[in-house]
């Protein structure tokens, strides 16, 4: 049972050290989706919280009033919406509080920012054309039913994701198909770039195995296939094999996007380095900023 919690916060636009925007929007607090991979989950309010990740949702209700005052003193060039939520989950139908986020954003022309993993964006397909949708990274994986069933449960089937991408690439949108994470030995990657034609290239990033949970994950992942678990744990303390395995993913990656003349990026972290939050513009045919 999902707890949703009408709370009043202090201030909207928080400074953010993601690269994506000068300030970070977040119209709720909490993710009915419960992705067991999802960084929010140490966040420090959520800790405070002392409740599990994916059965509560906080409505900040006074978001866009507070926007628009605080528009005005901050005068922001681009924002960021979503970077520890969905703004476009469930309790979004009754609330609206995106939609009236996005309208606010629009009416100052001030340019924005989407990390979103929700077929309901379509629903504000009007919106995101006024020309201030600078870019949208959508999420998408592909993880058989019993993978996504414990690594992410409450999602939107994936399917539906990649088909809501194509409509958003056919409205000529600015959207990215961000394919994360990248499970080894789990995520299906074959021909990933033929399910979005018109996208001139796609980002990926691997599982970043500095998560404060990742015990949990892959104790989770064990439930799959046990010799999977193996090679997870092995990847944790042996570099050499860490390294060995995501070189081993980038090139099929890389053989893929030569294959569909696609362009690409991935993201993949460091052996024992945290999420650097970068998100650069891909500026070349094929590239990756791995730092392994």
């Amino acid at each position: 049972m999902l707890e949703v919690n009408e709370v009043k916060i202090e201030r909207v636009l928080n400074p953010t050290s993601i690269d994506l925007g000068e300030y970070v929007i977040n119209p709720y607090f909490g993710c009915e989706f419960a992705c067991l991979y999802c960084y929010a989950r140490s966040n420090r309010l959520a800790q405070r919280k002392n409740k599990p990740w994916g059965r509560y949702v906080d409505i900040r209700i006074n978001a866009p009033e507070l926007l628009e005052k605080e528009i005005a003193v901050k005068k922001p060039k681009t924002v960021l919406l979503g970077s520890t939520t969905e703004c476009f989950q469930a309790v979004e139908k009754k609330y609206c509080i995106s939609g009236k986020i996005l309208e606010i954003l629009n009416r100052n022309k001030i340019n924005y920012v989407i990390l979103a993993r929700s077929p309901m964006i379509i629903k504000y397909l009007p919106l995101l054309e006024e020309g201030y949708c600078s870019k949208i990274y959508f999420t998408v994986n592909n993880l058989n039913h019993e993978a996504k069933s414990l690594l992410e449960p409450n999602s939107p089937d994936f399917d539906e994701r990649i088909d809501t991408i194509n409509v958003l690439l056919n409205h000529k949108l600015p959207i990215i198909p961000y394919f994360c994470p990248v499970f080894p030995w789990i995520s299906n990657l074959k021909d990933v770039f033929l399910n979005f034609i018109d996208s001139e290239f796609i980002e990926f990033e691997c599982l970043n195995f500095r998560l404060h949970n990742i015990e949990e994950i892959i104790k989770t992942i064990a439930m799959l296939d046990l010799s999977i678990n193996e090679k997870y744990e092995n990847m944790q303390h042996n570099k050499s094999f860490y390294d060995q395995v995501w070189q081993s993913i980038i090139t099929d990656i890389e053989t893929q996007a030569f294959a569909a003349k696609k362009k690409f990026k991935v993201h993949c972290h460091g052996f024992g380095d945290y999420f650097k939050n970068t998100y650069a513009d891909n500026t070349h045919l094929l590239t990756n900023d791995t730092k392994i």
